[in-house]
């Protein structure tokens, strides 16, 4: 199957600029998250890639064919949004089998995909009823298997757990994984777009990070999130954000530091060739605070405005020296307001030019 190639792609709406400048080239047989918050440009450039939006600017190839002017129908990709649109007068039986039926497939073609579609999404069951008798995970379910009954080479998914709960969006995202190794689907082009960094870390390959119309980052996923390429990135990856501390470099006899504060300051005589200008970021991930101290650790005190409690951990919002800041620990607890004081690792902070916003290094003592 083709490698999808998008060249310098904009697209405006009332004036206002959507997409800016995209290029990509997504390989055949990949599977690539396009993560971005809302606003960012995902599901416009999902509907330019399907053709249902034409770009200002611009073109689109699938292998060696341009198809930025190929109208949808004959583009072999197949999409699900975020509403499931299912076809409220159809059977899920029909409903899955719709694009078949368009493409003027036999009957008994159309009856074995269905059938073994339904049985990858485990909804043989349903395929007699109709869409308002199903549940939500139900629905979403149908909706997969339009998209995927098909034989596309390029299949869009944007957003489609989004409105489920928690505990049915945490079951669907390995299910997911998997049903998206049916055979139909191997050596395609997938891009699933969402706003949630960890549905791409646990389903992904490859990321495309999305903000405000531009690709900002593009590539391997986890070896973004554990050594983010750049300021850009350590903002958007992470939730809650990655904290992020301007600093110095700052001189005191024959050693150099980077200090942030009296209590962030790491010795950096080592990294000096590293490090030509006066001016760095520091990036400390959230769940990098520890209650205990060990070897190496800095002691940092922080001043405790608020904690967030919830069944899937504690986010901790703090003040340091003016600054909010943010730290996680991955199971719940209850904390007074007031001075607390936590304990890092120098080994866990990432440091960033402050001009380019790049990552220069991950700190090593």
């Amino acid at each position: 199957m083709p490698t999808l190639r998008i060249q310098g792609v904009d697209k405006s709406f009332s004036g206002e600029k959507v997409l800016d400048n995209i290029s990509l080239e997504v390989r055949e047989g990949t599977f690539t998250t396009i993560l971005g918050p809302a606003g960012a440009g995902k599901t416009t450039l999902m509907k330019i890639i399907a053709g249902t939006l034409k770009p200002e600017k611009g073109k689109i190839h699938l292998g060696e064919k341009e198809i930025t002017a190929v109208r949808p129908r004959f583009r072999r990709i197949a999409m699900i949004s975020q509403g499931y649109n299912l076809y409220p007068n159809l059977t899920v039986y029909e409903n899955i089998a719709s694009p078949l039926r368009a493409e003027r497939y036999p009957d008994s073609e159309v009856d074995k995909r269905v059938t073994k579609q339904a049985d990858i999404l485990r909804i043989r069951h349903l395929l007699r009823k109709q869409p308002h008798e199903l549940s939500g995970g139900e629905a979403q379910r149908v909706a997969l298997g339009r998209a995927l009954v098909r034989d596309a080479d390029i299949f869009l998914l944007d957003e489609p757990l989004t409105g489920l709960d928690y505990k049915l969006r945490e079951g669907m995202t390995y299910e997911l994984k998997e049903i998206l190794k049916a055979e139909n689907i191997k050596g395609a082009v997938l891009l699933y777009a969402t706003p949630n960094y960890e549905e791409a870390l646990s389903m992904s390959k490859n990321t495309i990070l999305m903000n405000s119309g531009k690709v900002l980052w593009y590539g391997d996923t986890l070896e973004g999130y554990k050594s983010p390429p750049s300021l850009d990135f350590a903002k958007y990856f992470y939730s809650p954000s990655m904290n992020l501390f301007d600093c110095s470099l700052k001189r005191k006899n024959q050693t150099l530091f980077l200090v942030a504060s009296k209590e962030v300051s790491l010795p950096v005589t080592h990294l000096k060739d590293k490090l030509p200008e006066e001016e760095y970021v520091l990036g400390l991930p959230t769940h990098a605070f520890h209650f205990e101290r060990t070897k190496n650790m800095m002691a940092v005190t922080f001043s405790l405005t608020l904690a967030d409690v919830t069944p899937a951990g504690t986010v901790l919002h703090m003040e340091f020296e003016g600054k909010r800041i943010n730290g996680y620990l991955p199971y719940p607890k209850d904390f007074p307001r007031g001075s607390l004081q936590l304990f890092v690792d120098p080994e866990d902070f990432f440091i960033f030019m402050k001009k380019s916003g790049l990552l220069i290094t991950r700190y090593r003592s």
